[in-house]
């Protein structure tokens, strides 16, 4: 039987002479890329487009990737499960890699050994460049090595020092520390807290929300009671039914700390239902600032940074990106701030 050679591609040779335009308008036009040269009118960039769909014309990721040694993607590294925080960077992210022709991978890690696993996306240069969001569990050292590689690195964290890459720092601990300052100012003595699963067992950096709490419950001589240390932060509905547990106690807690706004509303709602006034019978305080806290009644006192944008990390990214030199790393501020509401 007679073998059947495949078709040939298309290339974009065969696109230029179908629009009568030069190939290197032809590759200006698939990059997809703004800014630099001076871009072909409207009118050229359709037609290449329509040639491009005439002759059936498919972009070689691989083989482009390889050449020019770039993936043409970058990754934004969170702890899962997502956050309206971490929803808003990567929408900002998408937003600057498309006006670059840039694609962007989430990588959200649940644990270490997940974490492991993506830390290959990295390592192997799947992407050109990353932006770390706090409690991601990767190994300092690793990150200064990806670095010396070429791989352009953002990284929030408040104890690393830029090393080839840039660190933001939000001074978290001093922001949860007066959290918890400001309910025990109030009077309050019995404060749960509502944190992530396994909590307990993260490296001390990771667990600064844990942390900070206990530190102030120390320093005023209050007994951090284990039953009052709920793993439920990463869970609404139980979040919303420890709460109600924690109030059918003969001695329920008079204030709590979530390490989550989304399960510190829960809280509210839990106390509601109970018949539970916050903040006059139980005082309700979240980490982390997202736009929900502001519009439920009574609104959520929180810890966080103020302004809801990551427009400033995501343009030291692409600075990176495409500096013709490696750039030294730089700190940035993103200060998270005690942020008092009605709730307590």
């Amino acid at each position: 039987m007679a073998v059947t050679e495949p078709p040939e591609r298309p290339t974009q040779r065969d696109i230029a002479r179908r629009a009568g335009v030069s190939t290197a308008t032809v590759s200006y036009v698939l990059s997809g890329r703004r800014g630099g040269a001076k871009p072909p009118p409207e009118e050229t960039r359709q037609r290449v487009m329509r040639a491009v769909a005439e002759v059936g014309y498919q972009v070689d990721h691989a083989g482009r990737s390889l050449r020019r040694r770039r993936s043409d993607l970058v990754a934004l590294m969170y702890p899962a499960p997502s956050s309206p925080w971490s929803d808003r960077l990567a929408e900002q992210m998408q937003e600057a890699a498309a006006e670059r022709g840039l694609g962007v991978v989430a990588l959200p890690m649940s644990d270490s050994a997940a974490g492991e696993a993506l830390l290959r996306v990295l390592r192997e240069r799947y992407v050109d460049g990353a932006v770390l969001l706090p409690d991601c569990p990767v190994d300092p050292d690793e990150i200064a090595v990806l670095a010396r590689q070429g791989l352009s690195l953002v990284v929030f964290d408040d104890d690393l020092d830029p090393d080839g890459f840039d660190v933001v720092r939000q001074d978290r601990g001093r922001a949860c520390r007066e959290a918890v300052e400001h309910l025990v100012a109030a009077g309050h003595r019995r404060i749960a807290y509502l944190g992530h699963p396994g909590e307990d067992r993260w490296r001390s950096a990771r667990s600064v929300k844990l942390r900070s709490y206990r530190q102030v419950l120390q320093q005023h001589g209050i007994g951090a009671a284990p039953d009052l240390v709920l793993p439920v932060a990463d869970s609404r509905p139980d979040a919303y039914a420890a709460v109600r547990e924690l109030l059918r106690r003969a001695e329920p807690p008079t204030a709590v700390v979530s390490a989550t706004d989304r399960a510190a509303i829960d809280a509210v709602w839990a106390a509601r239902d109970h018949g539970t006034a916050v903040p006059g019978g139980l005082a309700v305080t979240g980490i982390g600032n997202i736009p929900e806290g502001l519009v439920i009644k009574p609104s959520l006192t929180t810890v966080g940074a103020r302004e809801f944008d990551f427009s400033a990390q995501v343009a030291r990214l692409f600075e990176r990106l495409d500096a013709a030199a490696p750039l030294p790393g730089e700190v940035m501020a993103a200060r998270w701030e005690l942020i008092v509401r009605e709730s307590a």
